[in-house]
């Protein structure tokens, strides 16, 4: 009997260590890429229905976040087919939008700041598997390099 392989830990998500651990990366990416337009779209649609008096709650309940939704649908589209530049917008435009948050809300945006640790990573690993995959992995077009003109 061989020795049993290690139980894959939470950190595993976040290793990349070969083709199908890239594809897992940039698929994480995207889909949390979804999971976040979700939740943004939900809170944008409570916003069209109510008006609070939190300060706090007003900016998290804004119909102006449909804007922040469709350019989300619109990165994690393009993580999805694997494009270097949408992964790298979406680590930048995740970092922008925690830093205005913090800037707007001070202390009160640490309430989720586990969350977005775990966005994040999802992100720069989706990030690091889109360059990893085009750099390593990239199939070469066909006739390329074989010196055939055309």
């Amino acid at each position: 009997m061989g020795a049993a392989k290690p139980k894959p830990g939470v950190l595993d998500n976040f290793r990349i260590h070969g083709r199908a651990s890239c594809a897992k990366a940039i698929r994480n990416g995207w889909v949390a890429a979804m999971v976040s337009a979700s939740l943004t779209a939900l809170l944008a649609g409570v916003g069209l229905f109510k008006q609070p008096s939190d300060a706090k709650l007003d900016y998290f309940l804004d119909p102006w976040l449909f804007v922040d939704v469709a350019l989300l649908l619109v990165v994690a589209f393009f993580v999805y087919r694997k494009s270097r530049v949408a992964a790298t917008i979406l680590v930048i435009y995740f970092l922008a939008g925690r830093i205005l948050l913090i800037s707007e809300l001070g202390a009160a945006a640490s309430s989720g700041t586990l969350l977005a640790i775990v966005f994040f990573l999802f992100y720069v690993t989706a990030m690091r598997g889109t360059y990893i995959g085009h750099r390593a992995y990239r199939t070469p077009a066909a006739g390329a390099g074989s010196g055939e003109a055309a």
